[in-house]
């Protein structure tokens, strides 16, 4: 987490409401504008980086607006999606021309490159996720016409409820090794929503199949060290039967227990070279990924990557290959920091 800004630990003259703006505009791509010049501000925005995705916390007092104008359009901002939750206070949102009311719980959906208005009415608390349109594979203008009609499509309540855990969870989220395969999750999951908002038919109901597997597949990925973790608790978890399930799977052409097993693996992997579990035995880091038999894990942990468990830690330890070539590494050209948007 970054906290790009806490008027608590800011003397009175920078608790002004002019001078929490100009913070408060530096960290976000939005115009912001305090009702009342006079009382002084009290703001906080958190962030968090899952994957290439943006999470992002604003508590604030006070009546605030957040806006864009057209004479903005272009000037600073990529194409983004936010989902904001107004997770307390009541909030009036302007966008594309739309106007409603959000309350409490409620959800406000905004393209950040073009003009908005975003009014928080006393002490509120806002989370965002925000999705680069360039990860969607989409269209800025076919982004744009879909979102006044998300709210109809058949997949809105799937997708908000997948959003508003990632923004409630996103400190718990941000330091689990899995943030990469939910981001690429949150990716599909919006992807779909916006397509299935434009479509009709036989189109539909493609969409709302390939969301679902996500959902499967984000819903298996969260609970692999559960050691009861099987088909019938997955089919429940999303209100279809084990037929329905497995018919599912065999139409995306791969099989459910297979994949299970090597998203295991593929923990067990990273656990294995993690510096932070060496006091951990090989036979601890199976049993936590749901192999209770050693020399089955063993057996299948070579088919999988070439090499034994105890071969592989041995390679991760700090003198082995694998650290001396991650302390040769250079950094990756497109590695940076969170870049915030409009919460």
């Amino acid at each position: 987490m970054v906290t790009l800004l806490d008027t608590d630990r800011l003397d009175p003259a920078g608790r002004r409401p002019a001078r929490v703006a100009e913070r408060l505009e530096a960290a976000l791509v939005s115009r912001i504008h305090f009702a009342d010049p006079r009382e002084p501000a009290r703001a906080r925005l958190d962030a968090w980086d899952l994957g290439g995705i943006s999470v992002l916390r604003l508590e604030l007092s006070g009546e605030l607006t957040l806006s864009r104008s057209r004479r903005q359009i272009g000037a600073d901002a990529a194409p983004t999606v936010s989902f904001a939750v107004q997770e307390r206070g009541v909030a009036l949102h302007e966008h594309l021309g739309r106007q409603r009311v959000v309350p409490r719980g409620g959800l406000a959906v905004t393209e950040v490159a073009s003009p908005y208005g975003y009014h928080c009415s006393g002490p509120g608390i806002c989370r965002a996720v925000q999705v680069p349109v360039g990860r969607l594979g989409l269209p800025v203008d076919v982004v744009r016409r879909a979102l006044p009609r998300i709210h109809r499509s058949p997949l809105f309540g799937l997708v908000r409820g997948h959003l508003e855990h990632l923004s409630r969870d996103a400190q718990l989220l941000a330091t689990d090794p899995t943030a990469p395969s939910v981001a690429g999750a949150t990716v599909d999951l919006v992807r779909a929503l916006l397509a299935s908002a434009g479509a009709t038919g036989r189109s539909v109901d493609d969409v709302v199949e390939e969301t679902l597997l996500t959902q499967v597949r984000g819903y298996v990925r969260r609970h692999l060290t559960e050691p009861g973790l099987d088909v019938e608790q997955i089919a429940a978890a999303h209100a279809i039967s084990v037929r329905q399930l497995y018919r599912l799977c065999a139409a995306a052409g791969f099989s459910l227990e297979q994949w299970m097993i090597h998203q295991r693996l593929e923990g067990a992997r990273r656990d294995l070279s993690d510096l932070a579990h060496r006091d951990r035995s090989i036979a601890v880091v199976a049993r936590r990924w749901g192999f209770t038999d050693a020399s089955y894990f063993s057996r299948r942990f070579r088919q999988a990557f070439g090499t034994t468990p105890r071969e592989w830690r041995h390679a991760a330890s700090p003198r082995g290959p694998v650290a001396r070539k991650l302390r040769n590494r250079r950094p990756d050209v497109g590695e940076r920091a969170v870049t915030p948007t409009h919460p």
